[in-house]
């Protein structure tokens, strides 16, 4: 199995999955300082527009530095300017949001290098917004893998197809759920936790599989035979 994570959890993968990976910092709720540099560490880093703010203060020297510079401090972009970051200024009046004009850019300068896609800087804020994130996200563009999106408080890993994956977290987190991308997700099982899964069907039309915990350990064993399934883990609402 291919082992990956963040801080606080890591991840074993079943199956072929891209050897490098790349993490998107976005403009919603901020991540720790401390936990966003950790998971920084050895991966490209690719900043929408206000994700420059939390590289700045962490330290963290993006690779690439997208957006409308409408949430982000001019000094902010001025830094990494500075610093030599490759810097792509677009019209606040523009059809794409920043993270998708960064996924689009990112993909014509990767079009042969397949890599796990993490996600911060992403939750919390406006629905509307969250919404076009995760959607993006669950369809980044081929050969790279849409794979994580977390901070230091809840994240969201994906699985896709016939694959298994096995979470070891530092603690227990507050709750576990379950989520289907698909309009079915067949053959879906979890171990390690309060209320097992063996090989049941998930929808999309009506979730069920949420606020589950872990027992006894800090693993879980997840599943999925077909479909795309998200896995869930909050540490702190």
């Amino acid at each position: 199995m291919q082992k990956t994570g963040i801080p606080h959890v890591a991840i074993e993968c079943e199956g072929e999955k891209a050897q490098r990976s790349a993490l998107f910092v976005l403009g919603g709720r901020e991540p720790d300082a401390a936990w966003f540099a950790a998971a920084a560490k050895g991966r490209e880093v690719w900043a929408a527009d206000r994700g420059v703010e939390i590289c700045r203060k962490a330290g963290v020297i993006p690779d690439m530095l997208i957006g409308d510079c409408d949430s982000a401090a001019r000094e902010s972009w001025e830094w990494a300017g500075a610093l030599g970051v490759p810097c792509e200024k677009f019209p606040s009046d523009k059809e794409l949001t920043d993270f998708q004009l960064a996924v689009k850019i990112f993909c014509e300068r990767n079009k042969n290098a397949a890599k796990k896609i993490f996600l911060t800087g992403a939750w919390g804020g406006r629905f509307d917004h969250l919404w076009s994130v995760v959607i993006s996200f669950l369809n980044f563009p081929a050969p790279h893998v849409p794979f994580c999106v977390a901070d230091e408080r809840e994240g969201l890993a994906l699985l896709a197809g016939a694959e298994e994956m096995k979470f070891t977290f530092d603690g227990k987190p507050k709750a576990l759920s379950l989520i289907s991308f698909s309009e079915r997700c067949e053959g879906v099982s979890i171990r390690g936790a309060r209320w097992p899964l063996e090989s049941v069907e998930l929808c999309y039309a009506f979730p069920y599989a949420l606020s589950n915990r872990l027992v006894d350990g800090v693993d879980a064993l997840v599943s999925c035979g077909s479909g795309r399934l998200g896995f869930y883990w909050l540490w702190d609402e």
